[in-house]
């Protein structure tokens, strides 16, 4: 019998900006499974925060016709219209975590703003009055969201001292070099919320060598559900993820679009909760 002869499933297209990130990585890993036992196989892209990569899968995604599309846009991307092209030649699409807020899509979104202003208030209210965020760019929803999530709460508080948001691309080199900065600085935040574990790492390495006692003088705390983070020492706030929830219900607003053609308005934005695992409170 010849193999090759039977039927191919139909493919879906996975674009992430970089597969080496936890949080991306198990989102492939959870929605592969989903996607084959339903009779799709996953083929995934990187687009290695960069935008014109980014273009040029979504077209060579569309010259090839899949049945269609998850995305998390580059932190690079500030122009849809490749989206908007892949669309009009009738792939379906559905947007992750970060997203274009200029098309009409379902979007699987996370309370990022609602998160980060409650583990800021925290801090606050532990006594910490020199927080630092270190985030992405603020053309993104998802770091934009923080941002704010974190000035609402400073702005409640009426701190005196503001730690300035930090924004910057994700490398544990980047941790190291912001871990420098901010601790030969006049004014050395007491704590650091940090939006990616490379960051995170750079930053644990740097405190190690400058014997910075977490979190007894310097809280950390970092988005993240690697398990890694959940059993190291010293022990770190983690803002826990769902990844699981978020490939789930992505793959579900996707089959429905390519089953029926159209989602009802009302359905067509699902929002996930990230949780806050308190390690050191």
């Amino acid at each position: 019998m010849n193999t090759l002869a039977t039927k191919s499933k139909p493919i879906i297209g996975l674009i992430i900006p970089i597969i080496n990130h936890s949080f991306f990585s198990n989102i492939a890993d959870h929605l592969t499974t989903l996607a084959y036992n339903s009779g799709y196989l996953v083929s995934v892209f990187q687009s290695n925060e960069d935008y014109q990569q980014e273009v040029e899968i979504v077209n060579s995604i569309i010259a090839q016709q899949f049945a269609g599309v998850i995305v998390s846009i580059s932190k690079n991307t500030i122009d849809s219209t490749h989206f908007k092209c892949l669309q009009e030649a009738g792939i379906p699409l559905v947007f992750i975590d970060r997203v274009c807020e200029d098309i009409i899509a379902p979007k699987v979104l996370i309370n990022n703003y609602e998160i980060t202003y409650t583990i800021t208030e925290n801090l606050i209210k532990k006594g910490n009055k020199r927080i630092a965020l270190i985030i992405g760019t603020n053309d993104i929803n998802v770091f934009r969201e923080r941002q704010q999530g974190y000035l609402d709460a400073i702005k409640k508080h009426g701190l005196s001292y503001q730690m300035p948001v930090v924004e910057t691309e994700f490398s544990i080199e980047k941790g190291k070099d912001i871990f420098i900065k901010l601790w030969s600085s006049d004014n050395r935040p007491d704590a650091i919320i940090s939006s990616s574990i490379q960051l995170t790492l750079g930053i644990l390495l740097q405190t190690k060598l400058y014997d910075v006692k977490i979190p007894h003088k310097l809280e950390l705390i970092t988005y993240v559900s690697h398990i890694a983070f959940k059993i190291i020492q010293p022990q770190i706030t983690i803002i826990d993820q769902p990844e699981n929830e978020i490939a789930e219900l992505s793959f579900e607003l996707l089959e429905r679009l390519i089953s029926n053609g159209n989602i009802p308005e009302n359905e067509m934005t699902k929002t996930v909760n990230a949780k806050i695992a308190m390690k050191n409170i």
